[in-house]
């Protein structure tokens, strides 16, 4: 055969010109110069790469050094051989194979769990990167003890991009519910730079009780791609609800049922309690840069001693309950303009929080 004449080549790089499937084996092929008889080797090394990983499905990239393109594109040139399969495809191809008769995972080209790239120098060395797509998460977090606020700072070193001075967290350590809620999501899922999408937020001194406040992370590179609960410290936890393929992008509107401690300058009076069990079915309009509107779904007032109130209220999340409380001017309406007096928000709870 004319290929087999004038180029030495193993089976594999003869087969991908010639359509042979035996080809006559070379001792030092001039294509591959040997890639092709280490498939076995490369496929252990990437075993062991992959071990630590939870997943299904997968699928293999590879670098390779230019100077085996150049020889096989000469080769190519030189004999008129046009349309064949390329070095890089079969080396994939074949360890894909061999990766998924020895795991019993599927090889998928469109959404794999874990993508394997393989790096060959010159030399023949192969260096394996296995990287896992990021999962995410929707749960609920409860928050029964006061003092911690719900972010975190972003790492001054990284800025959020991970780092080895936060630990690949993203953020500056693990002193509110942020802090905690990734430094256990990281501890659960072995990856790296979990990012939360909040679904309100509450005070540092407030808690958050009933079922909890809907929150979503996604996190990179995770080893294990189920989770149910985040144990957490300090008075948070969380529960997992929902396994997603990434954080949603648009903002559903939620409800949140808020208990709140109001105090006044004054005695309150059983005139107050009416008038500000008038409260529910109105709207509350405020500037937020634009004109921002909030409805009250409902109102459960009741006196605890003579210049407190405990108001339990339903409305649409984002309401800011410090200053409707207050009496901000751009507020309207507020407790204080409602009731004539000064108020102020002692405390106010997180009962409920749910999509409308």
């Amino acid at each position: 055969m004319l290929v087999l004449k004038q180029y030495q080549l193993c089976g594999r790089c003869l087969a991908r010109q010639a359509d042979v499937i035996d080809g006559k084996s070379a001792e030092k092929c001039f294509i591959c110069r040997g890639l092709m008889d280490s498939l076995d080797t490369i496929v252990d090394r990437v075993v062991k790469a992959i071990k630590p990983y939870e997943f299904q499905t997968m699928l293999v990239g590879a670098t390779l050094p230019t100077q085996v393109y150049e020889r096989e594109d000469a080769l190519r040139a030189r004999l008129k051989i046009r349309g064949r399969e390329s070095v890089k495809s079969q080396l994939t191809r074949e360890v894909g194979l061999r990766l998924a008769r020895k795991t019993g995972k599927k090889v998928d080209y469109r959404r794999p769990d874990v993508i394997i790239n393989l790096t060959i120098d010159k030399e023949g060395n192969t260096a394996v990167l296995a990287t896992a797509r990021p999962v995410a998460f929707e749960g609920r977090y409860v928050k029964k003890a006061r003092g911690l606020p719900q972010k975190q700072d972003r790492c001054p070193m990284c800025q959020g991009k991970g780092c080895p001075l936060c630990d690949y967290s993203g953020i500056s350590g693990y002193d509110s519910v942020e802090g905690i809620l990734v430094q256990q999501a990281m501890a659960k899922t072995g990856g790296q730079t979990p990012r939360i999408s909040w679904i309100g937020s509450e005070d540092q001194n407030s808690l958050v009780l009933g079922s909890g406040r809907l929150f979503y992370i996604r996190i990179s590179d995770p080893k294990k791609r189920r989770l149910k609960r985040l144990p957490g410290r300090d008075g948070v936890s969380a529960r997992i609800t929902r396994i997603l393929d990434d954080i949603p992008d648009f903002q559903q509107r939620f409800a949140v049922k808020t208990r709140i401690l109001v105090k006044s300058d004054r005695q309150f009076s059983i005139q107050d309690i009416r008038k500000l069990r008038s409260l529910a079915g109105s709207e509350v309009k405020f500037e937020n840069k634009k004109t921002v509107t909030k409805k009250i779904y409902a109102v459960h007032a009741k006196r605890v001693s003579k210049d407190e109130i405990a108001l339990t209220i339903t409305a649409d999340g984002g309401l800011p309950i410090k200053q409707f409380v207050g009496g901000e001017e751009y507020m309207d309406p507020n407790i204080s303009k409602l009731l004539e007096s000064r108020c102020q928000c002692v405390s106010f709870d997180i009962l409920a929080v749910d999509f409308q």
